[in-house]
């Protein structure tokens, strides 16, 4: 009875190493992102469940990320930067900050947000940049929602219009490339765009203030205190599904580049990083993005619930090898030239 006593507790305590090992072996990753702290609880759980890794996340703006990888970059604390246009990390591969993967669940996506070309990162999802408005502040004050880039340069939104700061969002900066591009004449080269330049200047006459946060501009619409904003569908979805009074107007030709994803450079656990490559691309992974607003990058997965079908929008050809060699020069003419005088909050 001794032995066999003795044998069970063997076996126990060898159970519980097994579990212990298992657990260990199967880790946590820590993801940056801009998106906040109860959607990637989401995405946490169903990684945790499809793989048995826990997914940890610091939720705050692309560029503050940005600054914080260049600073740990001879001993990175993050494994993923998650939800970033492909402008900054292909300035981030140049400077080593991120690692090359290729999910192999990119051959699912569709075509255009595959960026089969790019060794380093991937699109994970898309949702387009348009115009927020407060439909009953609108109400009260008898005017319809802007529904072209022009509309919102009339005089009687003055005061009255909150964006990001170019500088501090990627939200901000996808909008600053997108007017410079879309206005550019022939024979302009660089930086040059006389009439895109002149636009973000006359804007910025109706501009309020630009925020540090790319989020925070469709928070301001949604609770009253602006009538309208520049930012991304996504936000604008998950307010109105709160029950604010916030609607959205897609100018066209739409910015619609992919909102992408990437390892970074030697990150603390490598095999966890490539996991989550590998999950965020998958349909159930995809289905999920897609009830908080996200479109997804599989042809297998539908749009959001009441957004524009992707084949309805005429999408902005961005540039975005252009948007990343000329970003210092953008940022500098931009807050020289454009937005001087205006708070940044």
């Amino acid at each position: 009875m001794e032995k066999k006593g003795l044998f069970i507790l063997i076996v126990a305590a060898v159970g519980l190493l097994m579990i212990a090992g298992s657990s260990l072996a199967a880790g946590k990753i820590l993801a940056y992102s801009p998106w906040k702290d109860e959607i990637m609880h989401n995405f946490g759980a169903l990684f945790e469940k499809e793989t048995g890794i826990k997914l940890e996340s610091i939720n705050i703006s692309t560029g503050e990320i940005y600054a914080r990888l260049k600073v740990e970059k001879a001993k990175p604390q993050a494994d993923i930067w998650h939800s970033v246009r492909a402008e900054l990390l292909d300035k981030a591969k140049e400077e080593g900050l991120i690692a090359p993967y290729k999910p192999a669940n990119a051959k699912s996506l569709l075509p255009e947000y595959a960026y089969v070309n790019e060794p380093t990162f991937t699109g994970t999802t898309m949702y387009p940049l348009g115009i927020g408005y407060n439909v009953n502040t609108l109400k009260k004050l008898g005017l319809d929602p802007p529904q072209t880039y022009e509309d919102l340069l009339n005089p009687k939104w003055k005061d009255k219009i909150v964006m990001p700061h170019p500088a501090a969002s990627g939200t901000g900066y996808a909008f600053l490339v997108t007017l410079i591009q879309l206005y550019r004449e022939k024979g302009e080269m660089g930086i040059q765009s006389k009439k895109g330049w002149e636009y973000l200047a006359k804007l910025n006459n109706n501009m309020s203030q630009y925020t540090r946060s790319g989020s925070a501009p469709a928070k301001l619409v949604a609770t009253g205190e602006y009538p309208l904003c520049i930012t991304f569908y996504d936000r604008v979805f998950q307010l109105n599904l709160e029950g604010y009074p916030i609607a959205f107007s897609t100018p066209s030709p739409t910015f619609a580049e992919a909102s992408c994803s990437a390892i970074v450079a030697n990150a603390p656990n490598m095999d966890g990083a490539k996991k989550f490559m590998e999950f965020i691309l998958s349909q159930k992974a995809q289905e999920l993005a897609v009830t908080l607003g996200n479109y997804s990058v599989r042809p297998d997965v539908n749009p959001p619930k009441g957004a524009i079908p992707l084949k309805e929008l005429k999408i902005f050809p961005d540039d975005y090898k252009w948007g990343s060699k000329y970003k210092k020069e953008l940022l500098n003419e931009f807050n020289t030239k454009v937005a001087m005088g205006k708070k940044t909050t």
